[in-house]
């Protein structure tokens, strides 16, 4: 079972300045976007359904958003660091 991701850290350093350290709990956005993903799971199966009963071209919408949320699952423990010059760019996802 994939678990989405709950806590976002992002980290913003320069070189004889001041870093930024931001914790963004994002556990607070799940009932919304559980809300919104059922909605348009929803939309989705309707237009597919239509779709289907007119005899145009098919596009598996329904699929697509699936796929979408089952991607937005494999974001946990992801580790982006991005080095210049200028300043350090630190984002991982719990």
């Amino acid at each position: 079972m994939n678990v989405p991701p709950a806590i976002l850290h992002l980290v913003v350093a320069r070189p004889g300045g001041r870093s930024v350290r931001l914790w963004l709990p994002l556990f607070l956005l799940w009932p919304l976007a559980l809300a919104l993903g059922v909605v348009t799971l929803l939309i989705t199966i309707i237009v597919d359904i239509v779709l289907f009963l007119l005899g145009r071209r098919y596009y598996r919408y329904t699929i697509l958003l699936a796929r979408m949320f089952a991607l937005f699952g494999e974001t946990r423990g992801m580790d982006i660091r991005i080095n210049s010059e200028q300043e350090t760019f630190n984002l991982t996802v719990y």
